[in-house]
């Protein structure tokens, strides 16, 4: 988990915690939790976000960007992670010995070692 201060402009980031209380012993607000933005910067005790999704671009609006105070939602942050890429490891055995096969008539020994080892912890 990191801090808003470790990003750049153009990072694709993600809130991964809730925000901060508002007041004492408050409601930690959820929102934005797993939701894809594009960091634009800080300013003005601001943090500004591209949204990605379709109900938080209609909320922002088209072509502007979201703002969030920077007390509240300095925390909590990290680095969006395609949930497709999951499953990019996720093979069966005949799938593991398919690409076994390609590996070996590539000459990729790397890849052939890999996916031997991906069989015998099958």
């Amino acid at each position: 988990m990191k801090t808003i201060y470790e990003f750049k402009k153009g990072d694709e980031i993600v809130r991964v915690e809730n925000a901060k209380p508002i007041s004492n012993g408050g409601i930690r607000d959820r929102s934005y939790v797993g939701e894809k933005m594009i960091f634009a910067g800080i300013a003005n005790g601001v943090i500004y976000l591209k949204p990605t999704t379709i109900i938080s671009t209609f909320l922002a609006g088209k072509e502007k960007l979201m703002d969030l105070p920077l007390d509240t939602w300095d925390e909590g942050w990290d680095y969006w992670i395609d949930p497709n890429t999951l499953l990019d490891n996720i093979l069966d055995e005949k799938q593991i010995k398919s690409k076994l096969s390609e590996a070996l008539d590539e000459e990729n020994y790397e890849l052939a070692d890999k996916l031997q080892k991906m069989l015998k912890n099958e």
